[in-house]
Protein backbone atom coordinates (compact mmCIF):
# COMPACT_ATOMS: atom_id res chain seq x y z
CA UNK A 1 0.00 0.00 0.00
CA UNK A 2 1.02 3.24 -0.84
CA UNK A 3 0.89 6.16 1.64
CA UNK A 4 0.80 9.83 1.09
CA UNK A 5 1.68 13.13 3.09
CA UNK A 6 3.21 16.27 3.01
CA UNK A 7 6.66 16.69 4.60
CA UNK A 8 8.02 20.20 5.75
CA UNK A 9 10.96 22.35 3.93
CA UNK A 10 13.42 20.95 6.89
CA UNK A 11 13.08 16.90 5.84
CA UNK A 12 13.47 17.69 1.82
CA UNK A 13 16.76 16.10 2.46
CA UNK A 14 14.57 12.81 2.37
CA UNK A 15 14.08 12.84 -1.11
CA UNK A 16 17.45 13.52 -2.14
CA UNK A 17 18.16 9.71 -3.62
CA UNK A 18 14.86 10.06 -5.75
CA UNK A 19 15.63 13.65 -6.95
CA UNK A 20 18.99 12.15 -8.08
CA UNK A 21 17.51 9.21 -10.20
CA UNK A 22 15.39 12.42 -11.86
CA UNK A 23 18.39 14.10 -12.98
CA UNK A 24 19.70 11.14 -13.95
CA UNK A 25 17.07 10.05 -16.23
CA UNK A 26 17.37 13.60 -17.89
CA UNK A 27 20.89 13.75 -17.99
CA UNK A 28 20.92 9.48 -19.82
CA UNK A 29 17.76 10.62 -22.06
CA UNK A 30 18.85 13.89 -22.98
CA UNK A 31 19.89 14.04 -26.93
CA UNK A 32 21.16 17.80 -26.64
CA UNK A 33 21.59 18.96 -23.32
CA UNK A 34 23.25 16.61 -21.27
CA UNK A 35 25.56 18.49 -19.81
CA UNK A 36 23.10 20.85 -17.99
CA UNK A 37 21.88 17.57 -15.94
CA UNK A 38 25.23 16.80 -14.74
CA UNK A 39 26.12 19.52 -12.82
CA UNK A 40 22.25 20.31 -11.56
CA UNK A 41 22.89 19.71 -7.57
CA UNK A 42 20.30 18.71 -4.84
CA UNK A 43 21.33 21.05 -2.32
CA UNK A 44 21.33 24.05 -4.42
CA UNK A 45 17.93 23.58 -5.75
CA UNK A 46 16.98 22.38 -1.85
CA UNK A 47 18.18 25.83 -1.17
CA UNK A 48 16.34 27.56 -3.91
CA UNK A 49 12.49 26.66 -2.29
CA UNK A 50 14.42 27.42 1.24
CA UNK A 51 12.64 30.81 1.07
CA UNK A 52 9.50 30.20 0.36
CA UNK A 53 6.44 30.97 3.38
CA UNK A 54 5.26 26.91 4.76
CA UNK A 55 1.92 28.17 2.91
CA UNK A 56 3.41 28.93 -0.34
CA UNK A 57 5.55 25.72 -0.60
CA UNK A 58 4.47 21.89 -0.84
CA UNK A 59 6.36 18.77 -0.42
CA UNK A 60 4.25 15.31 -1.03
CA UNK A 61 5.95 12.20 -0.70
CA UNK A 62 4.46 8.32 -1.53
CA UNK A 63 5.84 5.55 0.71
CA UNK A 64 5.44 2.04 0.21
CA UNK A 65 6.99 -0.64 2.68
CA UNK A 66 8.87 2.29 4.51
CA UNK A 67 10.52 3.75 1.51
CA UNK A 68 9.91 6.92 -0.61
CA UNK A 69 9.15 6.01 -4.28
CA UNK A 70 7.62 9.21 -5.12
CA UNK A 71 7.91 13.10 -4.47
CA UNK A 72 6.13 16.37 -5.87
CA UNK A 73 7.30 20.22 -5.41
CA UNK A 74 5.11 22.83 -6.31
CA UNK A 75 5.44 26.42 -5.73
CA UNK A 76 3.18 29.59 -5.76
CA UNK A 77 4.64 33.05 -6.73
CA UNK A 78 1.66 35.66 -6.64
CA UNK A 79 -1.37 34.03 -8.55
CA UNK A 80 1.06 31.17 -9.71
CA UNK A 81 0.74 27.87 -8.81
CA UNK A 82 4.51 26.13 -10.41
CA UNK A 83 4.81 22.19 -10.41
CA UNK A 84 8.31 22.43 -9.44
CA UNK A 85 9.51 18.96 -9.32
CA UNK A 86 7.76 14.92 -9.78
CA UNK A 87 9.38 11.91 -9.40
CA UNK A 88 8.60 8.04 -8.76
CA UNK A 89 11.02 5.36 -9.09
CA UNK A 90 11.19 3.44 -11.62
CA UNK A 91 9.99 0.58 -10.02
CA UNK A 92 6.98 1.95 -8.92
CA UNK A 93 5.94 3.40 -11.61
CA UNK A 94 2.53 2.66 -13.61
CA UNK A 95 0.91 2.41 -10.49
CA UNK A 96 -1.06 5.98 -10.55
CA UNK A 97 1.42 7.39 -8.07
CA UNK A 98 2.16 10.79 -10.20
CA UNK A 99 -1.40 10.58 -11.51
CA UNK A 100 -2.05 10.76 -7.57
CA UNK A 101 0.66 13.11 -6.50
CA UNK A 102 -0.30 15.39 -9.09
CA UNK A 103 -3.76 15.84 -8.57
CA UNK A 104 -3.12 16.79 -4.64
CA UNK A 105 -0.96 19.28 -5.59
CA UNK A 106 -3.35 21.09 -8.54
CA UNK A 107 -5.90 20.62 -5.63
CA UNK A 108 -3.52 22.55 -3.16
CA UNK A 109 -2.49 24.80 -6.00
CA UNK A 110 -6.29 25.52 -6.68
CA UNK A 111 -7.31 26.16 -3.18
CA UNK A 112 -4.41 29.01 -3.04
CA UNK A 113 -6.33 30.59 -5.85
CA UNK A 114 -3.50 30.18 -8.58
CA UNK A 115 -4.83 31.60 -11.32
CA UNK A 116 -2.44 29.58 -13.42
CA UNK A 117 -0.70 26.52 -13.02
CA UNK A 118 2.66 25.10 -14.95
CA UNK A 119 5.47 22.72 -15.29
CA UNK A 120 8.34 23.18 -17.10
CA UNK A 121 9.24 19.49 -18.87
CA UNK A 122 12.02 18.42 -21.44
CA UNK A 123 10.71 19.08 -24.94
CA UNK A 124 12.75 15.82 -25.00
CA UNK A 125 10.71 14.32 -22.83
CA UNK A 126 7.82 12.54 -24.84
CA UNK A 127 6.11 10.24 -21.87
CA UNK A 128 6.57 12.60 -19.70
CA UNK A 129 4.58 15.45 -22.33
CA UNK A 130 1.97 12.86 -22.35
CA UNK A 131 1.45 12.17 -18.88
CA UNK A 132 1.11 15.94 -18.16
CA UNK A 133 -1.49 16.10 -21.27
CA UNK A 134 -3.36 13.40 -19.44
CA UNK A 135 -3.82 15.74 -16.67
CA UNK A 136 -5.04 19.05 -18.86
CA UNK A 137 -1.55 20.53 -19.80
CA UNK A 138 -0.65 21.53 -22.73
CA UNK A 139 1.94 23.41 -24.54
CA UNK A 140 2.12 27.17 -24.47
CA UNK A 141 5.52 28.35 -25.17
CA UNK A 142 8.57 26.67 -26.66
CA UNK A 143 11.76 28.10 -24.98
CA UNK A 144 14.51 27.46 -27.17
CA UNK A 145 18.31 27.43 -26.48
CA UNK A 146 21.83 26.91 -28.45
CA UNK A 147 24.07 24.45 -27.56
Amino acid sequence: MVKYYDIPFEQIGGIKELWEKNRQYHENTSKHFKEIYQFIRFDEKAKSFSGFPKDKLKITVAEKDNQYVGYCISTIRGDKGEVESLHVDSESRRMGIGRELMNRHIKWLREKSSKVIGVTVSQENDSTISFYKKLGFYPNTLYMQMK
